[in-house]
């Protein structure tokens, strides 16, 4: 009798789990959510977490993809909700303070994403989603060297994730690596072909390393996907711009700037680029007109007073205006040159 029992409960243990959690055989369906979520396939991701939210209720691993479909689709409110809720269910999960960290990233809430991206690290330092977020947030701290081997821990152990593939490229852009930058910019467009970011500087390192027909193609391709919201990027029409000025393609570079001082009118060097542009067409009252708002605009954009100075001399010789011609030459003269590291 008493071996009869032990069989029938060696039988039942091997065929009932040892415990069966609300998230129990959801599991492939919540990995294909965070992977659309990562890669920014939202609809993907909300077919899916409308299934499983059916079908599995009281499973806390909904809670925080939902919360990271709602920062996708730009609910701040329900998504903070639903972040909160999710950690306060679990404040040991790596994932949930690392997700919630990048949703105070992109609110520019970054000392909320300091804080929560080190205790992410700190409850897993291998979990790639807090790698990424800490390695990141140091380098917008300026330790640079410090986040920049979180990214690439966290890309080893997730290659794809596309944000943090853009992260790298945008450390070796900064470093002018092209050809590096390049590589990682073009696996982000790959993960996550809706980055317009991604597509701008990709398009901006493969022209320096003569892959022109590449990076017109990698402008045209963030210009398709350029929409508001987290992946957005003001300054392609203006990069563009500037590109195809370089290849004399005059007509197609004045329609990318006039959208470009539409959508950054507060930056100088819109305005400064699209007056050299005008000035070659010889449009000379327009160049006059931009090379003034250029001047007067505070956010420089790299375009320091000596180049503004520069252009307005030309712009008011070809006028024939003499005076003025003569006024902006001498404050060319007197300006100095900018001291090196005093330009960003």
């Amino acid at each position: 009798m008493r071996t009869a029992f032990l069989l029938l409960a060696m039988a039942v243990c091997t065929t009932w789990p040892a415990f069966a959690g609300p998230c129990t055989g959801a599991e492939g369906q919540l990995a294909k959510a965070s992977t659309a979520l990562t890669r920014n396939a939202v609809d993907d991701a909300e077919t899916i977490l409308r299934t499983l939210s059916a079908s599995h209720p009281e499973c806390p691993e909904i809670v925080l993809d939902q919360a990271r479909l709602a920062q996708a689709k730009g609910s701040v409110d329900e998504a903070v909700e639903l972040f909160y809720r999710y950690t306060d269910t679990d404040s040991n999960d790596s994932r949930g303070l690392a997700y919630f960290g990048r949703f105070f990233l992109e609110q520019h809430d970054y000392m909320r994403a300091d804080a929560l991206s080190a205790a992410a690290v700190d409850k897993n330092p291998n979990d790639p989603a807090a790698l990424a977020l800490r390695g990141q947030v140091l380098v917008m701290k300026e330790q640079s060297s410090e986040g920049q081997a979180l990214l690439e821990k966290a890309v080893k152990l997730d290659p794809d994730d596309p944000e943090v593939q853009f992260q790298l490229g945008v450390i070796h852009d900064n470093a002018k690596a092209a050809p590096e930058a390049a590589q990682y910019f073009h696996k982000a467009t790959t993960l996550n072909p809706s980055d317009a970011r991604a597509w701008d500087y990709l398009a901006l390192n493969l022209e320096p390393i003569g892959e022109l027909e590449g990076a017109d193609g990698a402008y045209r391709k963030g210009l398709q996907v350029n929409q508001p919201g987290r992946y957005y990027d003001a300054f392609l029409d203006y990069n563009y711009g500037r590109f195809l000025a370089k290849r004399n393609d005059f007509t197609a570079s004045k329609s990318h700037f006039d959208r470009a001082v539409e959508l950054t009118p507060q930056i100088r060097a819109v305005w400064y680029e699209r007056a050299k542009l005008v000035l070659r067409m010889q449009n000379y009252q327009q160049a006059r007109s931009d090379s003034e708002k250029a001047a007067a605009c505070t956010q420089q954009g790299g375009i320091i007073d000596l180049q503004i100075y520069t252009l307005l001399t030309q712009v008011y010789e070809r006028l024939g205006n003499a005076d003025l011609a003569k006024k902006y030459a001498e404050l060319t003269r007197k300006t100095p040159p900018p001291v090196r590291g005093e330009q960003r």
